[in-house]
């Protein structure tokens, strides 16, 4: 059974970088491990990607070492299931904005006695080869890092209760969606957006869980880093690809 290597990292102090993959390509989430970052999360909102197509591809990541997440399309425990069940490592769940949404998300990620996940023996537990039932529902309990989405204005209220809840590891801030419910689409910078980041930041410090964050470069990512800001994904690998390929044709046609 796998470690969870960007769970131990935060464990130890340390902040991981992750990307979103969206392109659903296993050659670029080979690529994407094999250039040492800390994790990948299969984006399973705003891609086609189901728990087929995500088994396939969380294999392309194991196989270069890098430790592989899901962001689930919706909060139901079904989904909760199947895409762990597909092999993710860690899950970010959108629109988390109540104490009660996020335990019914621990719920349905953890085994008991912490959740009452419907019980099997899935890739993350070799399939039950050489594995006993007791290892790996420890395993698992103790290896699934939890991160819950900040990204709606209704959910701001509630972060102190949601931060404390025994399971959740991460409240990880969408600035994008959380602007459009703010009625300010886009408007990451505006002041009110960096009060919620710092409300975020307040809470995890106080509960002892992470802030994570999305960013749209690396020089962004290292800002929030120096902020307090944990567990932060960089771009999009398509939003990666197209930059490199217009900084590739600029470069051919002077």
């Amino acid at each position: 059974m796998r470690e969870n290597k960007a769970k131990k990292k935060l464990l130890l102090g340390e902040t991981v970088f992750g990307v979103f993959a969206n392109a659903l390509s296993p050659e670029l989430i080979e690529i994407m491990g094999i250039s040492g970052l800390d994790f990948v999360m299969v984006d399973s909102e705003h891609s086609s990607s189901g728990p087929e197509t995500n088994r396939l591809l969380n294999m392309a990541g194991e196989c270069r070492g890098i430790t592989m997440m899901t962001r689930v399309p919706d909060k139901q425990g079904a989904t909760v299931l199947r895409y762990l069940d597909a092999g993710a490592q860690g899950i970010l769940v959108p629109q988390v904005n109540t104490r009660q949404e996020a335990e019914a998300i621990v719920r349905a990620a953890a085994y008991y006695p912490q959740g009452m996940r419907g019980f099997t023996l899935p890739r993350n537990a070799d399939y039950g080869i050489g594995v006993s039932a007791e290892t790996y529902i420890a395993h698992n309990n103790e290896n699934l890092l939890l991160a819950v989405q900040c990204e709606n204005i209704a959910g701001v209220p509630n972060l102190d209760e949601i931060a404390a809840t025994e399971g959740v590891d991460v409240v990880f801030i969408g600035p994008f969606d959380l602007t459009e419910s703010m009625g300010i689409p886009g408007q990451t910078e505006d002041v009110r957006v960096k009060q919620v980041m710092e409300q975020v930041l307040a809470v995890t410090r106080a509960h002892k869980k992470y802030a994570g964050i999305f960013a749209v470069s690396a020089q962004q990512a290292k800002e929030y880093e120096k902020m307090g800001f944990r567990y932060i994904i960089v771009c999009t690998d398509l939003m990666l690809f197209g930059t490199a390929l217009g900084n590739m044709l600029e470069t051919l046609k002077k």
